[in-house]
């Protein structure tokens, strides 16, 4: 295939979140997170599975491409590759794709069209490029970006710092294509035990993931610190940081914090003691983000007189904070870039590599995130079709997929809805969602319990017709992107108790026609049937797994699961007598969609 357009490839490498972005003349033509492809949950290591698996989606090769940009927050990717040559870090890169790496042009490359960017500069990338505004500023926060050292880039404020801090919060100024950094905050090097220096370093995404730690014995189960906090009592514990102008001091936690959850030693973590003590850290530190953002934000409009706002970074994802910046920041417009964590950084790399280094003009807006590959009706029947699906299923063609979905759900069924192209970024939009019935207090109990198999105090999300979102919920912003946390209406917290929080609010997604036209039409049909026009919407996966990508995952989900109908594009697909059968001989979900993968190859198509 000749190269009749220009084409810039963004990489996010080698630690968490590996990813890959593909534009074709400054329009996103494919991302993907290296999660879905190999169902490992905020994936590391090599990218060459993203980086073939954007190729193959657009019908290019490598040489095709006229730019690769990468970045790793560890360290730039030209120095932490001839590392891998000497050391065995199977964290990072493992046997086989050590092996593979041997043979990958991008893999030690010394070519003039490989280049590096810093971390905070391709987060502020990844969300000025993309938004709908021609001019504002751009607040990036996180847990950790390069060292002061490793940024090559002029004009990002490295003049004096320590070589050793690292990025933690960078705001910038944007006109047209252009970007200017305003303020960085640098997390200063700090001791720690063993390689755990991050946990201790003195920046909010650094504490929120401490938190994380302590209450649920993983770093990045930050959104369920998020959704925990609402259940905390208000100045229970004290605050975990102190603002000091342009720094942030983080106190040292002393021997009150004395009850870290150990999963070896609770099995239950439901039926901890610290259940309370939980909760008000959990409080505590959403209470003091919320306060540092909103400060923040407010300094950022107030220094520069701007009307727009644009968000990316892990912190980003915080919905509650996003909520009150929204409201009280006193910015027109806020604009969250949807991948707003490091897979997102795969945008940013790809969008510097054409505005700051090709030079090209901004001409694209993202107004949606269904950036995944397509499948095709035939993949979709031809995964239906294994030996193992047809034993245990009932497959339905459907000549209305909306109407027929919309009348299952409101008679109380759940719904796995696999429909067009994969969301990039954490959230699902409708196009890989388990959908339900909002009207039943009971249906968040089932959901967590029977479905997705995690715990009773999780929020589900609510999609809404848009333009009859301000009648249910607080607020005329609008948040495709399920990035947003708005009260629900006492009037309607009754009507849909499913999606309502304890606090009275809901994370909100709303959605318009042109955004996803058959999401959208489904939300028709189930208000026309029940005068409701809000379902509950999750992502199609159970704990501890990725979303779904492929049909074949889908399938494997819904046959692991308690979810009762599939919609895998116009097929309307249920269980039969011998699913009952079959299922007990499943010891866990991912030994099914081992099988069920092992049954079909799914071609890649455009």
């Amino acid at each position: 295939m000749s190269n009749k357009h220009t084409y810039v490839l963004g990489i996010n490498a080698y630690d968490h979140d590996v990813s890959a972005c593909l534009l074709r003349d400054g329009e996103i033509a494919v991302a993907i997170n290296k999660e879905r492809i190999t169902r490992k949950k905020h994936d590391t290591g090599f990218y060459q599975k993203v980086v073939d698996y954007c190729l193959a989606a657009e019908g290019i090769s490598l040489d095709d491409v006229d730019l690769v940009v990468r970045n790793c927050y560890v360290l730039p990717v030209e120095d932490l590759e001839p590392r891998l040559v000497s050391q065995y870090v199977p964290e990072v890169m493992d046997e086989e794709e050590r092996k593979q790496a041997k043979n990958n042009p991008l893999y030690l490359s010394n070519s003039n069209k490989v280049v590096t960017v810093s971390h905070h500069l391709a987060h502020a990338y990844s969300a000025f490029a993309t938004c709908p505004f021609d001019e504002g500023v751009v607040m990036v926060v996180d847990g950790v970006g390069n060292y002061s050292s490793d940024i090559a880039e002029p004009g990002q404020l490295t003049e004096n710092v320590n070589p050793l801090a690292r990025e933690s919060e960078s705001y910038y100024r944007f006109d047209g294509s252009r970007i200017e950094t305003l303020k960085k905050v640098w997390l200063k090097p700090v001791r720690g035990f063993l390689s755990d220096e991050f946990y201790f370093m003195p920046g909010l995404g650094a504490l929120y993931s401490r938190v994380s730690i302590y209450i649920f014995a993983h770093w990045n189960k930050c959104g369920e610190v998020m959704g925990l906090a609402p259940y905390g009592r208000p100045d229970a514990i004290k605050s975990l940081l102190e603002i000091k102008s342009d720094e942030v001091d983080v106190p040292e936690w002393g021997v009150e914090f004395d009850k870290p959850f150990w999963p070896e030693q609770e099995r239950d973590w439901e039926a901890s003691p610290s259940m309370q003590h939980w909760k008000d850290v959990a409080w505590r530190v959403q209470d003091d983000a919320e306060t540092l953002l909103l400060k923040r934000a407010t300094w950022l409009r107030e220094t520069t007189g701007a009307k727009n706002l644009c968000m990316a970074g892990g912190v980003a994802l915080n919905c509650v904070a996003n909520g009150r910046i929204v409201r009280e920041a006193g910015f027109d417009k806020v604009w969250i870039q949807p991948a707003a964590g490091d897979d997102g950084i795969a945008i940013g790399c790809a969008y510097y590599g054409y505005l700051a280094l090709l030079k090209k003009p901004r001409s694209s807006v993202m107004t949606h995130a269904f950036l995944g590959a397509p499948y095709s009706d035939e993949d979709a029947r031809a995964a239906a079709n294994t030996w193992l699906v047809r034993l245990q299923t009932v497959n339905t063609p459907s000549k209305n997929i909306c109407r027929d979905t919309a009348r299952l759900l409101s008679e109380g069924h759940v719904f796995a809805w696999f429909q067009g192209r994969s969301e990039f970024g954490p959230r699902a939009l409708g196009n890989r969602s388990i959908l339900a019935d909002p009207r039943k207090a009971e249906m968040k109990d089932k959901l967590n319990k029977r479905v997705k198999h995690r715990q009773a105090f999780r929020p589900f999300a609510p999609v809404v017709l848009a333009e009859r979102a301000n009648e249910i919920f607080e607020g005329d912003e609008e948040s495709p992107f399920m990035l947003l946390v708005k009260r629900v209406r006492p009037q309607w917290r009754d009507r849909i108790p499913a999606i309502v929080h304890v606090d009275g609010t809901a994370r909100v997604q709303t959605v318009r026609q042109d955004q996803n036209e058959r999401l959208y039409g489904l939300l028709k049909e189930f208000d026309a049937i029940t005068g409701v026009p809000v379902l509950l919407n999750t992502s199609l996966n159970v704990k501890g797994e990725p979303i779904v990508e492929t049909p074949a995952d889908a399938l494997a989900c819904f046959l692991g699961t308690g979810i009762d109908y599939l919609a895998l594009h116009d097929m309307l697909i249920a269980k039969n007598r011998f699913h009952r059968i079959v299922s007990p001989l499943r010891n866990a979900y991912s030994e099914m969609s081992s099988v069920v993968q092992r049954g079909l190859t799914v071609e890649v198509r455009d």
